[in-house]
């Protein structure tokens, strides 16, 4: 295996792009059309990770199969994690600096996560009916809080643009220089380890915290 060369949210890009392709072998049997949505999937694979790599051709390669089945598929995706860019494990002390204006931070287990699937670590604190979200901006770690209600409901997350279960987040942030403040925010994943399985984009997260002007 080579160096790790794609991110996060790229891996779940490709990943759902031969999960599509995958449904048109099952229910399309014209080969034709079948010609028509392999050369698509490549080409959006070249636009996902528009990067010469062996391994992105080693993957066209094996999704050219009509016969390719899910299981083969997520079996090959596991091994193809080995060229996934994790998350930079942040220390608790570093976690504490994101979210400094935060007492008594109530922060995630991390050894339990697979960084290599995180664009952005989230967690829920119910007791606070707070969110915290943590991830990278120009290389430095950055931490959003904000409030969620106990209502739940089916909607677009703003994150993974996936329909799914979401709660309204909202954050307090300074508007102007005489002190004056507003509350921001937009519909999210609850589960956020779920979200960044769903997250094939990277400009979302980043449009969202510029939405919150809580980033430079």
């Amino acid at each position: 295996m080579l160096n790790p060369t794609i991110h996060p949210d790229q891996y779940m890009a490709l990943r759902q792009i031969v999960h599509d392709l995958i449904n048109t072998y099952q229910s399309v049997n014209d080969r034709t059309t079948v010609a028509t949505v392999q050369a698509l999937a490549v080409e959006k694979i070249r636009t996902a990770v528009p990067i010469e790599d062996p391994a992105m051709e080693d993957l066209i390669a094996f999704i050219l199969n009509p016969r390719l089945t899910k299981a083969k598929a997520e079996s090959y995706f596991e091994d193809f994690k080995a060229f996934v860019i994790p998350f930079e494990k942040p220390s608790a002390k570093q976690i504490e600096k994101a979210f400094r204006k935060v007492k008594k931070l109530k922060q995630p287990d991390l050894d339990q996560l697979d960084l290599r699937e995180h664009t952005y670590i989230g967690w829920n604190d119910p007791g606070s009916q707070k969110k915290y979200l943590l991830f990278y901006a120009n290389g430095r770690l950055t931490g959003l809080s904000g409030n969620i209600p106990s209502e739940v409901k089916k909607n677009i997350c703003t994150l993974c643009h996936h329909e799914d279960n979401v709660a309204l987040f909202m954050a307090t942030t300074k508007t102007g220089s005489e002190g004056t403040y507003t509350k921001r925010g937009n519909y999210i994943c609850i589960d956020s380890d779920k979200c960044n399985r769903q997250l094939t984009n990277r400009q979302n997260l980043d449009q969202f915290a510029e939405h919150l002007r809580l980033t430079k």
